[in-house]
C-alpha cells in the first residue's frame, strides 16, 4: 500500500473518524488526499461499548462513520456530506464540483443512481444463495451497470474528476473484486466507457493511497456471506 499524502498528525486540519473496511468512509478519505487537506485518522472501533459511548456523545449521535471535526469546531457526519464541506470550506487542491448548476445537479444524479441502484443491486447479487435467482439479480445488476455505460461523456461522471468520482469509486473498488472472488463475473467488455473510466478513475493517486487490501476484502465479504448479511445493515453512511 502508498502511504497516505496528507495524514499530518501535526496541527491537523481536519479529524477524520473513521473505520479501516468501510466504502462510506473511504469516500472521505479520497476527498481529503485530493483536495490536500492535512488531517489526522482515527479509527473508530464500534465494537467498543466504551469507545462507541463517547462516539456517540462527542462525534456522531449515529454512531457511525465517517465523521469529522473541523479546527473551528465544526462537527459533521454523513460521506456525501463531509464531501461536499470540505469543497466549499476548502480552496486547496482541485475544485470537485462543477461550476454551473445542471453540472452539480448530475454529481448529486450519479450518486442516486449509485445508492439507490448500483450498490444495492451488486450486493443483492452477492449475497444470493439461491442459484435460480441469479440470473434476474445479475440482470439487475447489469442494468445499473448499464447506466453507466449509457451517461458518461468523457474521462470521468461529471467533466473533470469530481466529487461523483470520489463516491463511485470505494463501491467498484469492492464490486469489481467481490464478483470476481464470490461469483466469477467480470463486468463485460462492451461496457467500452465503463472500462475506460475504471481505467481512468482508479489511476487517480488519491485513490490508490486509500485502495484496500485484497486479503482485508476477501475477509469481509467472507463475514458477510457467513451471517447472511443484507445491505445497509452495518453502516450505510
Amino acid at each position: 500500500l502508498r502511504p497516505a499524502l496528507f495524514a499530518l498528525p501535526e496541527e491537523p486540519r481536519i479529524e477524520f473518524y473513521t473505520m479501516d473496511m468501510c466504502p462510506y468512509a473511504q469516500r472521505t478519505w479520497i476527498a481529503l488526499e485530493e483536495k490536500g487537506i492535512p488531517y489526522s485518522r482515527r479509527v473508530v472501533n464500534l465494537k467498543n461499548k466504551t469507545e462507541v459511548d463517547w462516539y456517540k456523545q462527542n462525534v456522531n449521535p449515529l454512531g457511525k462513520v465517517p465523521a469529522i471535526r473541523d479546527s473551528d469546531g465544526t462537527t459533521l457526519y454523513e460521506s456525501e456530506i463531509i464531501n461536499e464541506y470540505l469543497e466549499q470550506k476548502f480552496d486547496c487542491g482541485p475544485n470537485l464540483m462543477p461550476e454551473d448548476a445542471a453540472g452539480c445537479a448530475h454529481v448529486k444524479l450519479w450518486n442516486h443512481h449509485l445508492n439507490n441502484k448500483l450498490s444495492p443491486a451488486h450486493f443483492t447479487f452477492l449475497m444470493n444463495k439461491n442459484e435460480t435467482a441469479d440470473a434476474e439479480l445479475l440482470k439487475a445488476l447489469e442494468d445499473a451497470l448499464q447506466y453507466y455505460e449509457d451517461n458518461l461523456q468523457g474521462p470521468y461522471l461529471a467533466g473533470n474528476f469530481s466529487l461523483a468520482d470520489i463516491s463511485a469509486l470505494p463501491f467498484f473498488e469492492r464490486l469489481v473484486f467481490s464478483c470476481r472472488k464470490f461469483k466469477n463475473y467480470e463486468i463485460p467488455k462492451r461496457m467500452v466507457k465503463l472500462q475506460k473510466w475504471l481505467e481512468t478513475a482508479m489511476a487517480h493517486e488519491s485513490f490508490l493511497v486509500t485502495k484496500r487490501p485484497e486479503h482485508k476484502l476477501e475477509e469481509v465479504y467472507q463475514m458477510f456471506l457467513s451471517m447472511n448479511y443484507k445491505f445497509g445493515g452495518l453502516n450505510r453512511n
